[in-house]
């Protein structure tokens, strides 16, 4: 079991988990996720489930642990600060630059992680629209809440979001990006909701409100439905 196979494993997951995959990720879309086989994959999971990396649940799926996902977000703050190099100093399409950081993120060491973050002025978005993770790999600190908790004249800080890659894409397009300030102007019956930015006005379906973490000063009522 090499140290690159485990990371692809660990990436995959946290990946998946990322587009808006919630609970457990069924070993067989992680096997076809890997084009691996089910037994290769169950395998490997339950060799990464001794050594705390993951929580694998039979019948249900795996997730990572704290330590897992460290580790993992170590790989994707390589792969991510890559495709920018690759994008804004080679002119890459974004497509082509995540294929060719793919390869270069296992061989990447911390110290040429950060000297490249330093090159890039330490960018926090990746040119796919997915959170460049901080250098500790530290999950999300402090409370957060989904942006769809808010209610209308509150305000937060987007942290991150767990959606696919179309609609990261279209996030980002509107200006919707970590460190960016929002404010909630109107909710529509259906659960539709118009935010505010410093730029423009955005209009989002509440379940991509749903998947959209902010971070909030102002006390937030919830409530049961």
């Amino acid at each position: 079991m090499t140290s690159e196979s485990i990371e692809m494993y660990l990436v995959t997951i946290a990946m998946l988990s990322e587009k808006g995959s919630n609970g457990p990720i069924p070993l067989s879309r992680l096997a076809d996720e890997l084009s691996v086989q089910s037994v290769s994959a169950n395998q490997m999971i339950r060799k990464l489930d001794e050594e705390g990396l993951v929580s694998y649940l039979p019948y249900k799926g795996v997730e990572l642990s704290e330590r897992g996902r460290r580790r993992a977000n170590q790989i994707l703050r390589h792969r991510r600060l890559w495709e920018v190099f690759f994008v804004e100093h080679l002119e890459f399409s974004p497509r082509e630059a995540e294929d060719l950081a793919c390869r270069m993120e296992h061989d990447t060491t911390l110290e040429a992680s950060e000297r490249l973050a330093g090159l890039l002025s330490d960018p926090h978005i990746s040119p796919s629209g997915r959170v460049i993770p901080p250098s500790t790999g530290e999950l999300l600190s402090g409370k957060s809440w989904r942006l769809s908790d808010l209610n209308v004249g509150q305000q937060g800080e987007v942290l991150a979001f767990q959606v696919d890659d179309a609609t990261a894409a279209f996030l980002q397009n509107e200006g919707l990006e970590q460190g960016v300030q929002v404010v909630v102007e109107a909710v529509s019956s259906s659960g539709g909701i118009l935010v505010r930015t410093k730029e423009k006005r955005v209009s989002i379906t509440r379940e991509i409100a749903e998947k959209i973490k902010v971070k909030s000063s102002e006390a937030v009522k919830t409530y049961a439905i």
